[in-house]
Order: structure tokens, then C-alpha cells, then sequence
């Protein structure tokens, strides 16, 4: 498929997007159009370093709207940036919020958002049960993402830290009003950080696949992200200015957080207590841990895992579903070493006896009830132990 000349616009699963090359020189009139006068950046000193937050800049001020530049956002960003962003928001008469970065940056502004209009605390908010507190109607919001992993820009719900617990809980803010993808905000995006956001987009599509609810739509958008990602990650990380390439994950990241409406599994819940107990990112913790958790899902999901493989480029035909579902494991394995990424817990220093109450806390997270195969807290050490 040819990369679109110019930015296009499609609506899919209540998502509303803006995709290709320049789209981000249109923020500006959107926010225009939304009548909004004033507009909330929400995004980290990383990414106004790189110069990533200039062309939003530039924009807005072509459309003669005005701008607060909220910068403190912090990676696996708590409770206390996002109330000291609201906070912020209301002093400043903001009427819209954009998000530049990463994940962090647009969860942040997605839990900003719904704080500008709604009383009390953040934490008031989290978890789905508390969903229908968010009731007010909220700031307009685009999302612009400099990576193609999280694919938060079209996800319902934000990952804040709680800064009392040390935990990762959800706030299902809904989705943005406008996801303006463009792949060039990602060229300059680091080797590294290619690799483990690239896997992060992984890991949310493969889980998906395999997670426990039915949605055939989701299951779709997740195998081609999936394709995609087999297709396009090395060059990416390899080879940073191709542009077809860096278009191909930021598409797979959409899919991917399109996709985990269906759920996602036990790969995150570990995950997640590697961010706050150890400080590893994200990306990687998912890296580190996908093959295990896949193959300890192959009995429950040994179909579905062949597909994966199929859509990595492995060749199963002659072989039985769990055979082509061990091809999949060994392919994200080998994905993983050729981009460069760390294999094993051991080597980003996270500690063995930090792991019993990583699997207690693993257990209290949301993820793991949509895993295929169901989690006792001695399957999460034993994953923990066998990545290690």
C-alpha cells in the first residue's frame, strides 16, 4: 500500500484520526474549528528538547490560539503531575488540551482533561467502576504521539501511578476528540526507544489476540498490526529515516491500542509492577516477558498464537497449532534480540527478591483477568523466575 500524498481522515471503533506525513501542521485548525481560544500542552522536557513540540507551536499560533506549555510530565506519569496539571489548566483559562510525547504525555493529558471539569481527586477515579463519574463534558483533545508504541492517542482509558501505593491504576477517560498520527514526529526518536516502544505495540496486539473476550474487529486490526510490526520494526530501528517504515509502526500502534479493547493479559500486569518496583520501561518489561507469558498461554491459546506466527512471517502450514504457536514465541524472541533490546530480568538490574511482591501486586492488576489462561499469584512469580 502506498503512503498517502497527503494526510487522511477515517473514523474506527469511536476513534477519530488524522493520518500521514505534515498531518501535525493541522492542529492548529482543528482546535480553530473546536472554537477553542486557548489550548493545554501536555507533554515532558524530552520532547521539548527535541524541538518535537515547534510544529504544533507553529500551528497554533497560525490560527492565533494561545497556549500553556505544561512540561512536567514525568514517565509512568502520578496522581500529583496530573492534579498539578488541572490545577494549572483551570488558573491559566485553557479551554482545550493538546498532548505531545509519548504515552505518558498523552495519559497524563487525558487524565488532566477530565480533572479540569471534575471535583475531587484523580484517584477518585480509578478503575472502571468509576467510570461513571466521569460525567461532565470534557475539554477538546488531540493527541499527538513522537512514538509508535503506546498507541494511547486512540485508547479509552490512561495508566496514572499512584504516588501513595506505588501502583499503576486506569482512568477510563475516553477516547481523545482527534488522534493526529503523524510519522514524521517520530524520526528522530532513538534507536533504543524505537526498539522497546516498537515491542510495547507488540506486545498490545499479541495479547489481544489472545485475551479471552470475543471481538473479531479487534482481532483483525490486531493481526495486521502484527504484520506490520514483522515487516517494518528492524528497518525502523535500524535505519530511523525511513519514513515508510516509522508509517507502518505508528499504524501498528494504533492497531495495537484499537485492538486491546478486547483486553489485554498477563504480559501487562507483570509489566506494570516492573515500571513502579524496579524503573524499567515499559516497553522493555513487556519485551522481556511476552515470549514467557505466550508460552504459558499455549495450551489455552495454541490457535491463536499459529496466527501470530503466521503474521511474523513463520510457516506453519505443516505443522500443529502447537507447534506453530512455539514458532511465534521463538519469532517474538528473536525480534527482540536482532532489535537490540535486553533478554532477561537479570540484565536491567532488576533484583530476585523484589519479585514475591511484584507478583502480589500483579494480581490486584486489571490486565490479567482477560489473560486466556487464568493467573494464581504463584504463576506470576513463577513468570517472574523464568524470565529472570
Amino acid at each position: 500500500m502506498a503512503m498517502p500524498k497527503e494526510p487522511i481522515s477515517f473514523e474506527v471503533l469511536g476513534a477519530s484520526v488524522r493520518l500521514g506525513p505534515g498531518a501535525v501542521q493541522e492542529v492548529g485548525a482543528f482546535f480553530k474549528k473546536a472554537g477553542s481560544k486557548k489550548v493545554f500542552i501536555a507533554t515532558d522536557k524530552g520532547v521539548v528538547k527535541a524541538g518535537l513540540v515547534k510544529p504544533s507551536l507553529a500551528s497554533l499560533e497560525k490560527a492565533q490560539i494561545g497556549y500553556e506549555i505544561f512540561d512536567e510530565i514525568e514517565p509512568n506519569p502520578s496522581d500529583r503531575t496530573v492534579m498539578a496539571g488541572a490545577e494549572l489548566f483551570k488558573k491559566t483559562g485553557c479551554q482545550a488540551v493538546l498532548g505531545v510525547g509519548g504515552g505518558s504525555a498523552l495519559d497524563a493529558g487525558k487524565a488532566i482533561q477530565v480533572m479540569a471539569v471534575h471535583p475531587g481527586h484523580v484517584s477518585e477515579y480509578f478503575g472502571v467502576a468509576a467510570a461513571s463519574k466521569i460525567n461532565q463534558p470534557k475539554p477538546y483533545y488531540i493527541a499527538v504521539p513522537t512514538t509508535s508504541g503506546t498507541g494511547s492517542e486512540v485508547s479509552r482509558g490512561c495508566v496514572i501511578t499512584n504516588a501513595v501505593t506505588n501502583t499503576k491504576s486506569v482512568v477510563r477517560a475516553g477516547l481523545p476528540q482527534l488522534a493526529v498520527i503523524d510519522p514524521e514526529m517520530t524520526l528522530s526518536l532513538p534507536p533504543f526507544l524505537t526498539a522497546a516502544t516498537g515491542m510495547d505495540a507488540l506486545s498490545h496486539s499479541v495479547e489481544a489476540c489472545v485475551s479471552n473476550a470475543y471481538n473479531p474487529i479487534c482481532m483483525a486490526l490486531a493481526l495486521e498490526g502484527i504484520r506490520l510490526i514483522g515487516r517494518s520494526l528492524k528497518t525502523a530501528v535500524q535505519k530511523g529515516t525511513d519514513l515508510e517504515a516509522r508509517l507502518d509502526m505508528a499504524v501498528a500502534s494504533m492497531m495495537g491500542a484499537l485492538a486491546f479493547q478486547k483486553g489485554l493479559g498477563a504480559a501487562h500486569s507483570l509489566a506494570h509492577q516492573l515500571s513502579t518496583e524496579a524503573g524499567i520501561q515499559h516497553g522493555v518489561a513487556n519485551s522481556i516477558l511476552l515470549p514467557h507469558v505466550m508460552r504459558f498461554n499455549l495450551n489455552e491459546a495454541s490457535r491463536e498464537l499459529s496466527e501470530i506466527g503466521r503474521a511474523l512471517g513463520e510457516n506453519g502450514s505443516s505443522l500443529s497449532a502447537a507447534e506453530a504457536g512455539e514458532r511465534a514465541c521463538a519469532a517474538v524472541t528473536r525480534l527482540s534480540r536482532e532489535i537490540g533490546l535486553p533478554q532477561r530480568l537479570r540484565d536491567v538490574e532488576v533484583k530476585e527478591s523484589q519479585i514475591p511482591l511484584m507478583a502480589e501486586k500483579a494480581m490486584g492488576d486489571w490486565c490479567h483477568p482477560f489473560n486466556p489462561r487464568p493467573c494464581r499469584q504463584a504463576d506470576m512469580e513463577s513468570l517472574y523466575k523464568e524470565a529472570y
